[in-house]
């Protein structure tokens, strides 16, 4: 009998010694690389720029007779909308890294990548910035939500993402 059960516990316990074991695959890497800019490039880097061509649209908003639309990771353009039938582009605010904004009391507040940034719209031709909070919010994810696969560890100390672009295939 003991010779029986012996025989029927290595009968169960063989399938499981020798089956083989699920290799587990490296964590996937992200289709896309991050844009870089050095922190001192980017609190400077807010400017007016003649008009360009909406390419990435994200968020709208009317303010006053006015349309604002976000450009994703680029800025925000300024469209005066004064006659509905025939807009006019007035210029486009290159903000890096800017994927949402919000405007009151005549204030555009914009992220800058990691940094919120008070920009008074008062005078449109002027860049005013009121105020620039750092770190704000976290960084910039990729479009596959896999950035965090992205090794850093060549990229300069003071490296901030202000956006992300396809990989090259190989």
């Amino acid at each position: 009998m003991k010779k029986t059960n012996l025989y029927l516990l290595l009968v169960l316990v063989m399938p499981i010694l020798t089956s083989c074991w699920e290799t587990v695959d490296p964590a996937p890497l992200s289709a896309y690389q991050p844009i870089l800019m050095s922190r001192t490039h980017l609190e400077s880097s807010i400017k007016m720029l003649a008009p360009l061509p909406i390419a990435d649209a994200g968020k709208l908003y009317k303010y006053g007779q006015y349309i604002l639309v976000n450009e994703r990771y680029k800025g925000v353009h300024l469209i005066d909308n004064k006659n509905p039938a025939a807009p006019v582009k007035l210029g486009f605010i290159q903000v890096p890294g800017s994927v949402d904004f919000a405007v009151k009391d005549n204030v555009l507040y914009v992220d800058n990548a990691v940094d919120l940034v008070a920009i008074d719209l008062r005078d449109l031709h002027t860049i005013n910035i009121r105020k620039r909070v750092r770190e704000a919010f976290p960084p910039l994810l990729a479009p596959d939500n896999l950035s965090w696969f992205y090794d850093m560890a060549g990229a300069p100390k003071d490296a901030v993402v202000v956006g992300w672009e396809l990989r090259e295939s190989k």
